[in-house]
């Protein structure tokens, strides 16, 4: 009876519904291990003609374009686009910011939810997904899976998770990069708090390998408007400093600080041609995902 009930702690129905009546294709063209949905960079003799090349002895000689043969003279060789499932790496921020909360819960448990709806759309839609959780460094590891127990396993490594003092975002996307290969889909939920020039070098290690990268940044309402008025007591989650004053005094401060880090980050991404998703804690997640992925389609103008 254990694990109904740890699936049940991060599992969102109506959320899962939200986002699988979209579905989820790679903007690119994807590497995986057996024929599935998504387009391949790699062509064979299946699924959807993609154009000729010039035949070489040793070619199967039931692939030669006669047609074209009668036209030009010259022998060429059909190919064809093989199709192939994606592997979708999903990476959780468990630092100790994340569980930062004021009205509408914890940004961790946000950042579950959305993770475990993910991993139950894609693999519902027979793809794999393989999850990490991190903060300074790797915390759990979640190897490849295409059935439904992705999200079982998932939820129950997000119940169990500890909670690390400090993030680094980019060390653990550069030692990611070096370890998937290439030509896979990564989302990132975080909140994104750490060295944002780090952030993005290892946002660009991925792009190398051709990755997609997708990044959902975690915010609380209250961290992108401090209207707080009264005196508060700040306590730095990732240190141990704390700081007692009135919420008034530093609301058109902080606002303009917090604004331009925004500003910045948003910027950085758009740059790298990378999607960058706001995901406010107030907001309903499976709404919020889902018209990303209406915007995706699209974007995509009908491209399978």
């Amino acid at each position: 009876m254990e694990r109904p009930r740890q699936l049940l702690k991060y599992l969102n129905p109506d959320a899962i519904a939200h986002i699988a009546a979209v579905g989820f294709k790679p903007l690119e063209r994807v590497e995986g291990s057996f024929v599935g949905n998504h387009r391949s960079p790699f062509h064979g003799f299946a699924i959807e003609f993609a154009g000729h090349r010039q035949y070489v002895p040793g070619d199967d000689l039931r692939h030669l374009d006669w047609k074209v043969f009668f036209k030009s003279g010259r022998y060429y060789t059909k190919q064809y686009e093989l199709e192939t499932n994606f592997l979708a790496h999903i990476l959780v921020d468990v630092s100790s910011s994340m569980t930062f909360a004021h009205k509408h819960g914890r940004k961790l448990d946000y950042a579950a939810f959305m993770a475990v709806a993910l991993a139950s759309a894609v693999t519902a839609q027979g793809d794999q997904v393989a999850a990490t959780l991190f903060a300074n460094e790797i915390v759990t590891l979640l190897p490849p899976s295409g059935s439904e127990d992705a999200a079982i396993n998932l939820s129950r490594a997000l119940a169990e998770a500890p909670v690390k003092d400090r993030t680094a975002v980019g060390r653990v996307l550069t030692h990611l990069a070096e370890q998937i290969g290439r030509r896979k889909v990564v989302f990132v939920i975080s909140d994104f708090f750490g060295d944002v020039d780090a952030t993005f070098d290892g946002i660009q290690r991925l792009l190398y390998g051709k990755n997609e990268v997708i990044l959902l940044h975690v915010l609380d309402p209250l961290e992108l408007d401090f209207n707080y008025p009264g005196r508060v007591e700040l306590v730095e989650l990732e240190g141990a400093g704390r700081l007692r004053l009135e919420g008034r005094n530093i609301r058109q401060s902080y606002n303009a600080l917090f604004g331009k880090y925004l500003d910045d980050f948003v910027t950085r991404s758009r740059k790298l041609n990378v999607d960058c998703i706001r995901c406010v804690t107030s907001a309903n997640f499976g709404v919020t995902i889902a018209k990303y992925l209406n915007t995706r389609v699209l974007t995509q103008g009908g491209r399978p």
